[in-house]
């Protein structure tokens, strides 16, 4: 007796917390949980109702076939369905079915339960979105730099056509739009046969991948295969024939493939020069870029002449306050020296978690001493130094009245993702909060970006440089602000360099704006203050 009281309890309470719903042998609801009928705001079914009402049309005869199949088998189901609970958006839910029996093994009563998904149905439906060019339909810049990762290739290259902009200014808009989609459709149709993916970057420039780790010199030898074919056959758009040249960039090595064949395509179109595929190897890039960095670290180290510059970040309505990003520098003699000639090579040595410290350590002082919010970047590297995270909690600590954001990069490049949440809980405890750089580019996991919950998130530079011109760029933004705004998360937005800009995001209502329009980075935070 005292079981049966003990199992009456526990009924009860996984019922009054749970998404559930009881259906009599009939197939007619006869309980409905007090958490579901939260979620049927619009009160769309009642007991007493077929079960057939509840589940949505799209998927009603489907699962019904399901349920009835598990009732014959005594078995139960479980899998995603969509309820019609009469919501603005689709009711998504994990669910399990339960078919119950006597001892006669008569069916008595069936048990759906539910896990509400909707958010992340939703969330993967916006993302879904920024993947695709609206114009040829190609995947977009989000899916190359997780394809690069995931293939772990070797070589990119990018496709430019010469003169295209004389295309639309005479024919129109239209006819510019159409000849992209039919070149794009005439490039998958030579390139897909040979393993080779194509990806829309912006406006005429298309990207090139091999999908599997292809030998540069192969790769190469199909793209100049596809320079003569291109040649030969002419895109036809409206009925007229077009004699398209275009230019092509390949780079080749184990980092930052898509500047190395930027820089190649920068070559190819400053000169003419037949069917030649320009090419930069990553060695020859470095080797032109040859200085010795590692004495030159060693030294600003040891004379403490790792400097923070800090640029200002401002908000577009004036209804949140000002920040400022704190961006390294190396003083040598009369010069400051940005991060991106010398960070990476640091990386490579033990001393870029000093780096990290000293830029910390200015930024906290600097920001108690002047009442000013400041950002500091933390790679996952930093993260993964226990002696880094320790030294971040220690200086936080030690100036309370400091307010500092630290800006997450590369969340995709660890699969230890709990020592990133725990870093953000550790720095939140301490009254920091937490934003996420670069978002955009390669950010499929959501999951992740809602378990992060940060306070800000930065739209990757890319995509602000070409939002005026290119269309793709502007439907991947239009994405983002739906995610962010579901999300209720701020965003900010790079590389604002015009006025044009400048008005177009703060119309779009981005929430804050940075780049050489909004200001400078300077040494002397007074002066931005």
């Amino acid at each position: 007796m005292r079981d049966c009281k003990l199992l009456e309890q526990l009924m009860l309470a996984m019922e009054s917390s749970s998404l559930c719903v009881r259906v009599n042998a009939q197939g007619q609801i006869v309980w409905i949980s007090e958490m579901l009928k939260q979620l049927d705001t619009q009160q769309a079914f009642s007991t007493g109702m077929p079960l057939s009402k509840l589940l949505h049309a799209d998927m009603r005869g489907q699962l019904l076939d399901q349920f009835d199949y598990s009732v014959a088998q005594q078995s139960h189901w479980q899998g995603t369905i969509k309820l019609s609970l009469g919501n603005r958006r689709p009711d998504w839910f994990k669910a399990i079915y339960v078919p119950l029996y006597d001892d006669e093994q008569c069916l008595q009563e069936q048990i759906l339960m539910l896990q509400d998904i909707s958010r992340e149905v939703f969330l993967d439906e916006l993302l879904n979105e920024t993947r695709f060019d609206h114009t040829t339909g190609l995947p977009t810049r989000v899916d190359l730099i997780a394809d690069i990762k995931r293939v772990n290739t070797q070589t990119v290259a990018i496709i430019d056509i010469r003169k295209f902009r004389s295309y639309a200014d005479f024919y129109g808009l239209e006819f510019g739009d159409r000849l992209l989609l039919n070149f794009s459709e005439s490039c998958k149709a030579f390139f897909y046969p040979r393993h080779i993916n194509m990806y829309r970057l912006y406006g005429d420039k298309f990207a090139l991948l091999p999908s599997f780790r292809m030998v540069p010199a192969l790769f190469e030898q199909q793209l100049q295969r596809f320079y003569a074919h291109i040649i030969d056959h002419h895109i036809e758009v409206n009925g007229a024939n077009v004699a398209l040249d275009i230019a092509i960039g390949m780079g080749v090595g184990k980092a930052k493939l898509l500047q190395l064949a930027e820089s190649a395509l920068a070559r190819a179109k400053t000169v003419f020069s037949g069917q030649r595929i320009h090419v930069v190897n990553e060695r020859e890039f470095s080797a032109s870029n040859s200085i010795n960095w590692l004495p030159k670290i060693q030294s600003a180290i040891k004379n403490n002449r790792f400097i923070n510059y800090y640029q200002p970040i401002r908000s577009s309505n004036g209804q949140r306050p000002d920040y400022f990003e704190a961006l390294v520098r190396m003083r040598d003699g009369d010069k400051d020296i940005p991060p991106g000639f010398f960070l990476d090579k640091a990386k490579t040595t033990r001393y870029y978690p000093e780096i990290t410290r000293r830029v910390v350590e200015q930024a906290v002082v600097h920001s108690a001493e002047y009442d000013v919010q400041i950002s500091v970047n933390v790679s996952i590297e930093d993260i993964l130094n226990s002696e880094t995270v320790a030294f971040i909690s220690d200086q936080l600590e030690a100036y309370p009245q400091s307010r500092l954001i630290f800006e997450i990069t590369e969340t995709e490049s660890t699969e230890d993702f709990s020592m990133v949440d725990e870093f953000t809980r550790r720095v939140r405890s301490l009254g920091a909060e937490i934003a996420i750089d670069d978002f955009g580019v390669g950010y499929s996991n959501f999951s992740r970006l809602i378990q992060l919950r940060p306070d800000y998130l930065k739209i990757d530079g890319s995509i602000i440089k070409n939002i005026l011109e290119d269309a793709s760029s502007a439907s991947i933004l239009n994405g983002m602000i739906s995610i962010c705004r579901e999300l209720k998360i701020p965003m900010v937005a790079e590389f604002v360099e015009t006025e044009q800009v400048n008005g177009y995001l703060t119309e779009q209502q981005i929430e804050f704006l940075q780049g050489y329009y909004i200001g400078r980075p300077s040494p002397d935070i007074i002066k931005l203050n």
